[in-house]
């Protein structure tokens, strides 16, 4: 018998579905102590798993998060584990997309400043800028780069893709290697990160390229905070070297109420929210059911990380 072990509480749908996809499994809901009981006897899991409770599934064939990011999952643990590992990734693009341009003009169009003068009932117009005729560079032009490209080509804008194995897109002028990173930084007027977190991008957005950046640049992060170093973006802000930042995710979340980029003007920030979504959860058990067929027949899954690569 097949145990399929989901952390936390299935609707009685949830759980027909689950069953219907998989009919020859028992469907098992659980949390905290009762779901560490019933892990090794699991074969698929649904739901993230700490490293240290890897070792527990001795019978896991599959673990399939809820995310699109495995950062958090990365270990030795994981990868001397024979369990497959799968993502949603494909699933947060669209939204993403809307919440990256969203960020561009609410800093260009001078929202932030807007607001505060409608707050003190302050008569103050802002001269702005165009995103039009600029040129963006996307770091990291997967699935969630291109949705951006495509509505930042609709601004009117000159998309540059940089990605590890770059391939002509209809959503870019160009697409180059990672390679070519520090000799298109001095080109770009907005810097968006969209780069999963693996040893290999740790800290990549270094201070010394930053500096690359032109000034009066703009930069968006909503990969994830340790690609940057935060410290180096906070002074480039606080001197005016970068004109504004729209940030999602933080080397530390949440962001502590004494980190500085909390009162700084030019910022704009949002608690890791861009990949949220309407119905998320129905969306991500789409995923689930997609893969458990899949498995059920012996063919390809949907979105399977490689554990080396981290993505």
């Amino acid at each position: 018998m097949v145990t399929i072990l989901v952390r936390g509480t299935l609707s009685g749908d949830e759980c027909l579905q689950i069953s219907a996809a998989y009919p020859e499994a028992q469907v098992i809901a659980a949390e905290g102590e009762e779901f560490l009981r019933h892990l090794p006897e699991a074969d698929i899991v649904w739901g993230a798993l700490r490293p240290s409770q890897i070792p527990l599934g001795k019978k896991l064939r599959l673990i399939q998060v809820l995310s699109a990011g495995v950062d958090h999952m990365l270990s030795p643990e994981l990868r001397a584990s024979e369990a497959l590992l799968c993502t949603t990734s494909g699933m947060h693009q669209e939204t993403i997309g809307e919440h990256v341009l969203g960020l561009m003009l609410c800093l260009v169009r001078k929202f932030p400043a807007h607001v505060l003068n409608q707050r003190e009932r302050e008569w103050r117009p802002c001269e702005p800028e165009l995103l039009y005729g600029q040129t963006i560079g996307i770091l990291g032009f997967g699935a969630i780069g291109q949705a951006l490209g495509r509505r930042a080509r609709a601004m009117g804008m000159k998309v540059i893709g940089i990605r590890r194995h770059p391939a002509p897109s209809p959503y870019a002028d160009e697409v180059l290697p990672e390679c070519e990173l520090d000799r298109v930084l001095p080109l770009v007027k907005h810097l968006v990160v969209a780069l999963p977190l693996t040893p290999s991008t740790d800290l990549v957005v270094t201070r010394e390229r930053l500096a690359l950046l032109p000034a009066g640049a703009y930069f968006y992060n909503i990969a994830r905070g340790k690609i940057v170093d935060e410290v180096a973006l906070i002074e480039l802000l606080h001197s005016g070297r970068l004109a504004g930042a729209g940030l999602d995710v933080f080397a530390e979340e949440p962001l502590p109420k004494e980190n500085p980029l909390w009162s700084m003007p030019n910022v704009l920030i949002t608690p890791h929210c861009a990949g949220s979504l309407p119905n998320y959860r129905e969306r991500a058990l789409e995923i689930f059911l997609e893969n458990l067929r899949r498995l059920c027949l012996g063919r390809p899954l949907l979105n399977t990380v490689d554990k080396r690569a981290g993505y």
